[in-house]
């Protein structure tokens, strides 16, 4: 497992500082732990202080993250995720100091280039690991640099190293911090000054799940879906279009979602691994089982130092596989069949397909289509806590109240495009009660995507469930 060193802090806090003064005074900077984090017990929040070498520091949750992913004024790069942190990946060719003055020769792997400029290289490995040293001289032929001073240590060939590491993630964050996280917050957890007054809520990233895809059911988003949302929005809701973005900013922002994502959800699967046994909750009641505190901070103690070390590791390496996975061909959706023709007689098959048992759509959205199926006056269990919701109708995964989508209004969150109902039909709304049709013949998905885009037209459509028969001419 490598981390790079964390970015250049003089390049990041100025940035920062005039984005933050621009908004709410006094709002966090910081990334936020989870509340699932802190419900933990402290030990297993914070770990153990190392008093000699015999029994060094044990780390606990909190800083297990930080040595991955940082804080917003001093991120860090773990290389093996997903994440297009910026800069060019290289390695020390030749070394010399002479006079005072450093000279490094640096290599790319084969059918890569150096960039045209550089302003500084950071160290992944070797003597100088952790060190972000500025270039003074540059050229980019021969990949030749001069430095601004000498390393604190000896450079060797075959160091491993980031040219200008960090440049997406920089412009990224900063881009993040001045558009989106007065709602979605500084740690991506839909807690931003704003949320408080939306309905809904802006989303919580941590999950690592987004609605509104063009993958699989399994799949997480990709990076188009990302994209697709920046520019375009999300109808009837307060996310805006931000197609007046460059590309490259549009690019930026994606790449800085997805490391929040990346981060929240390794952060909830890290708590797994302890809640059961170490939560606040779970300690209070194994103690008035019997158990002494001290027998459980040493199991604990013992659990950080083995099985979770392993744990921190195997994690990243699963969400870093579904992350990749999700901009493969085999994670998107793709049709059998062409659209079937929009046809009257193609919208009364989707509308008893609609209505039929297999699908039941009417059992949430009701069957005139207009939201107000059976399920939305149902109380819900919770399914972590297993007691009834206070209040009847749908849940989603972020505990937020969905009314199911009133298909009168014409109006479609994923987008109003045949293949957006399509892939909603298919994959379903990850996150949401609603469900996946994957198995559903394309061509039958196809009629209910035709009848669902002709409700807003119809007058009264499937009010009785029965197909409206043509009218039959009387003679006079």
């Amino acid at each position: 497992m490598s981390l790079t060193p964390s970015w250049n802090r003089f390049l990041l806090l100025p940035m920062l500082t005039a984005v933050v003064a621009g908004g709410c005074s006094g709002y966090d900077s910081s990334f936020a732990y989870s509340e699932r984090t802190t419900s933990l017990m402290p030990e297993a929040q914070d770990g153990f202080k190392g008093d000699t070498e015999a029994t060094p520091a044990i780390s606990g949750v909190k800083q297990l993250l930080d040595d991955r992913f940082g804080d917003p004024q001093d991120l860090k790069a773990w290389l093996k995720l997903p994440v297009e942190f910026g800069g060019t990946q290289s390695a020390v060719a030749e070394y010399s100091a002479v006079k005072g003055v450093a000279t490094v020769k640096f290599s790319v792997d084969e059918g890569k280039s150096l960039p045209e400029t550089a302003s500084s290289v950071q160290f992944v490995s070797g003597a100088v690991a952790g060190e972000t040293l500025l270039i003074s001289n540059w050229d980019a032929v021969t990949g030749q640099a001069t430095l601004e001073g000498l390393p604190p240590k000896e450079i060797a060939a075959g160091d491993s190293c980031v040219i200008d590491g960090g440049t997406v993630m920089q412009s990224g964050r900063v881009l993040y911090m001045r558009h989106c996280s007065h709602c979605h917050g500084t740690s991506g957890d839909g807690a931003g000054p704003t949320a408080q007054y939306l309905n809904p809520r802006p989303r919580d990233y941590r999950h690592g799940i987004f609605k509104f895809t063009s993958t699989k059911d399994v799949s997480k988003a990709s990076r188009q879906d990302f994209k697709r949302v920046l520019q375009y929005g999300i109808p009837g809701t307060y996310m805006p279009s931000f197609l007046l973005l460059t590309d490259s900013e549009i690019h930026a922002l994606v790449e800085y979602v997805r490391f929040l994502s990346l981060r929240g959800e390794y952060e909830r699967k890290l708590v797994n691994e302890l809640a059961g046994d170490f939560s606040q909750k779970a300690v209070a009641t194994r103690t008035e089982g019997g158990e002494s505190l001290d027998a459980i901070v040493a199991e604990l103690k013992e659990m950080l130092a083995g099985d979770i070390v392993e744990a921190a590791t195997s994690i990243g390496d699963g969400v870093a596989e579904d992350w990749s996975m999700s901009d493969t061909e085999e994670a998107v959706i793709v049709p059998t069949v062409a659209r079937v023709p929009d046809s009257a007689e193609s919208r009364r098959r989707g509308r008893e397909l609609y209505l039929s048992k297999t699908l039941n759509c009417a059992d949430c959205h009701g069957v005139d289509g207009a939201g107000n199926g059976p399920q939305t006056i149902a109380y819900e269990k919770n399914p972590i806590t297993g007691e009834p919701y206070n209040e009847a109708g749908l849940h989603d995964v972020w505990d937020n109240l969905n009314q199911p989508r009133n298909l009168h209004r014409g109006i479609y969150r994923g987008g109003r495009r045949p293949i957006d109902l399509f892939a909603r039909i298919h994959a379903g709304i990850k996150g949401s009660r609603m469900p996946s049709f994957k198995n559903t013949p394309h061509e039958d998905i196809w009629h209910v995507v035709n009848y669902v885009l002709s409700i807003p037209f119809e007058a009264e459509p499937g009010a009785t469930g029965v197909p409206v028969a043509a009218p039959v001419a009387v003679a006079p």
